[in-house]
């Protein structure tokens, strides 16, 4: 008895210093916006994907292929992307480093990289952005073909 108890209780404390780490996390991203940025329910911005998601065709595994992925302003407060991150290390992502004011356009430039790669594969890249909610997803599908040299 004393064991299951023991067990439960550090699970509850396991649970919630977890919670207070997503918290801390948190607070970190909402302090490395400017104040004159932070979103509220009357002043946001809003990412606006022209194509969310995209098929790129067929590559030979070992080859690289290039997509920007274009957004527009629709809030009513500039948007700022803090960072962008991709599903795995074979995407490199670049991004609009200046504000993207009400009404104006940026981008999210992707690299991925086939080596290592076959078959049917999808990716995701998710930009963190002074927005509600803060983060904002793109996806990108491609067939990588076997490289008939690499034998």
């Amino acid at each position: 008895m004393k064991g299951y108890l023991f067990c439960v209780i550090s699970f509850f404390f396991l649970a919630s210093s977890c919670q207070n780490k997503q918290k801390e996390s948190l607070n970190a991203s909402e302090n490395a916006i400017p104040m004159d940025l932070r979103p509220s329910p009357e002043k946001k911005p809003k990412m606006v994907f022209e194509q969310p998601t995209v098929y790129l065709g067929r590559i030979t595994e070992g080859d690289s292929i290039t997509y920007t992925f274009h957004f527009k302003n629709k809030g009513n407060l500039p948007l700022k992307i803090l960072s962008v991150n991709a599903s795995c290390g074979c995407t490199t992502p670049k991004w609009s480093q200046e504000l993207v004011q009400p009404g104006k356009k940026g981008f999210i430039k992707v690299i991925f990289d086939s080596k290592g790669k076959q078959g049917k594969v999808q990716k995701t890249v998710t930009a963190y952005c002074n927005t509600l909610p803060a983060d904002n997803t793109v996806a990108f599908k491609i067939e990588v073909l076997p490289n008939r040299n690499s034998n």
